[in-house]
């Protein structure tokens, strides 16, 4: 990761764990780790604004005893609705955002196997609910995945796990 890193001098590094979101204005390089989690970056470069988070499961409805508010980057629909919000207040067009899906691999237990499934199409209907364009996606499969991204280009680089060892790095501009 360090050689990718020395492409961003200056940059702030970031890890997002699972139910985190960030909104940022400064030069970032997020990552984070998804199996069926999700992530949808969303990036404003008229603005200077861009946006990740790390989703564990679908729609916060689907789950009665859960109040939304509480961790609103849980879920992917709220998280989408969460991030978009935060954009709209600082006068930020729909029309203005590419957002990029990531993530939903299939789980080992067979109950389990929907989730991933499930989170992208649930990232998919709601971005698309909300008139947002989707410029890029690497989800779904068996495997793991790492994703980089770059705040400042809208960058995503994404590498590959299988059974925790890296498989191959593909770059997503």
């Amino acid at each position: 990761m360090q050689g990718l890193l020395d492409r961003f001098p200056g940059h702030k590094i970031t890890f997002l764990n699972v139910a985190q979101g960030i909104l940022v204005d400064c030069p970032t390089v997020a990552h984070t780790v998804l199996g069926s989690c999700v992530s949808v970056t969303f990036f404003a470069p008229r603005h200077g604004l861009a946006a990740l988070f790390h989703a564990l499961l679908p729609r916060a409805a689907e789950y009665r005893l859960h109040e939304p508010a509480d961790s609103p980057y849980k879920f992917v629909d709220t998280a989408i609705t969460t991030l978009v919000s935060r954009f709209t207040r600082r006068g930020v067009r729909l029309s203005h955002i590419e957002c990029k899906v990531f993530g939903g691999a299939s789980a080992l237990f067979a109950e389990e196997m929907s989730v991933g499934r499930r989170n992208v199409e649930t990232a998919f209907a709601t971005l698309s609910d909300l008139g947002l364009r989707v410029a890029a996606s690497n989800v779904g499969g068996e495997a793991g995945r790492k994703i980089v991204f770059s705040t400042s280009t809208g960058e995503i680089f994404v590498k590959m796990l299988q059974n925790g060892n890296k498989k191959k790095t593909d770059q997503i501009p």
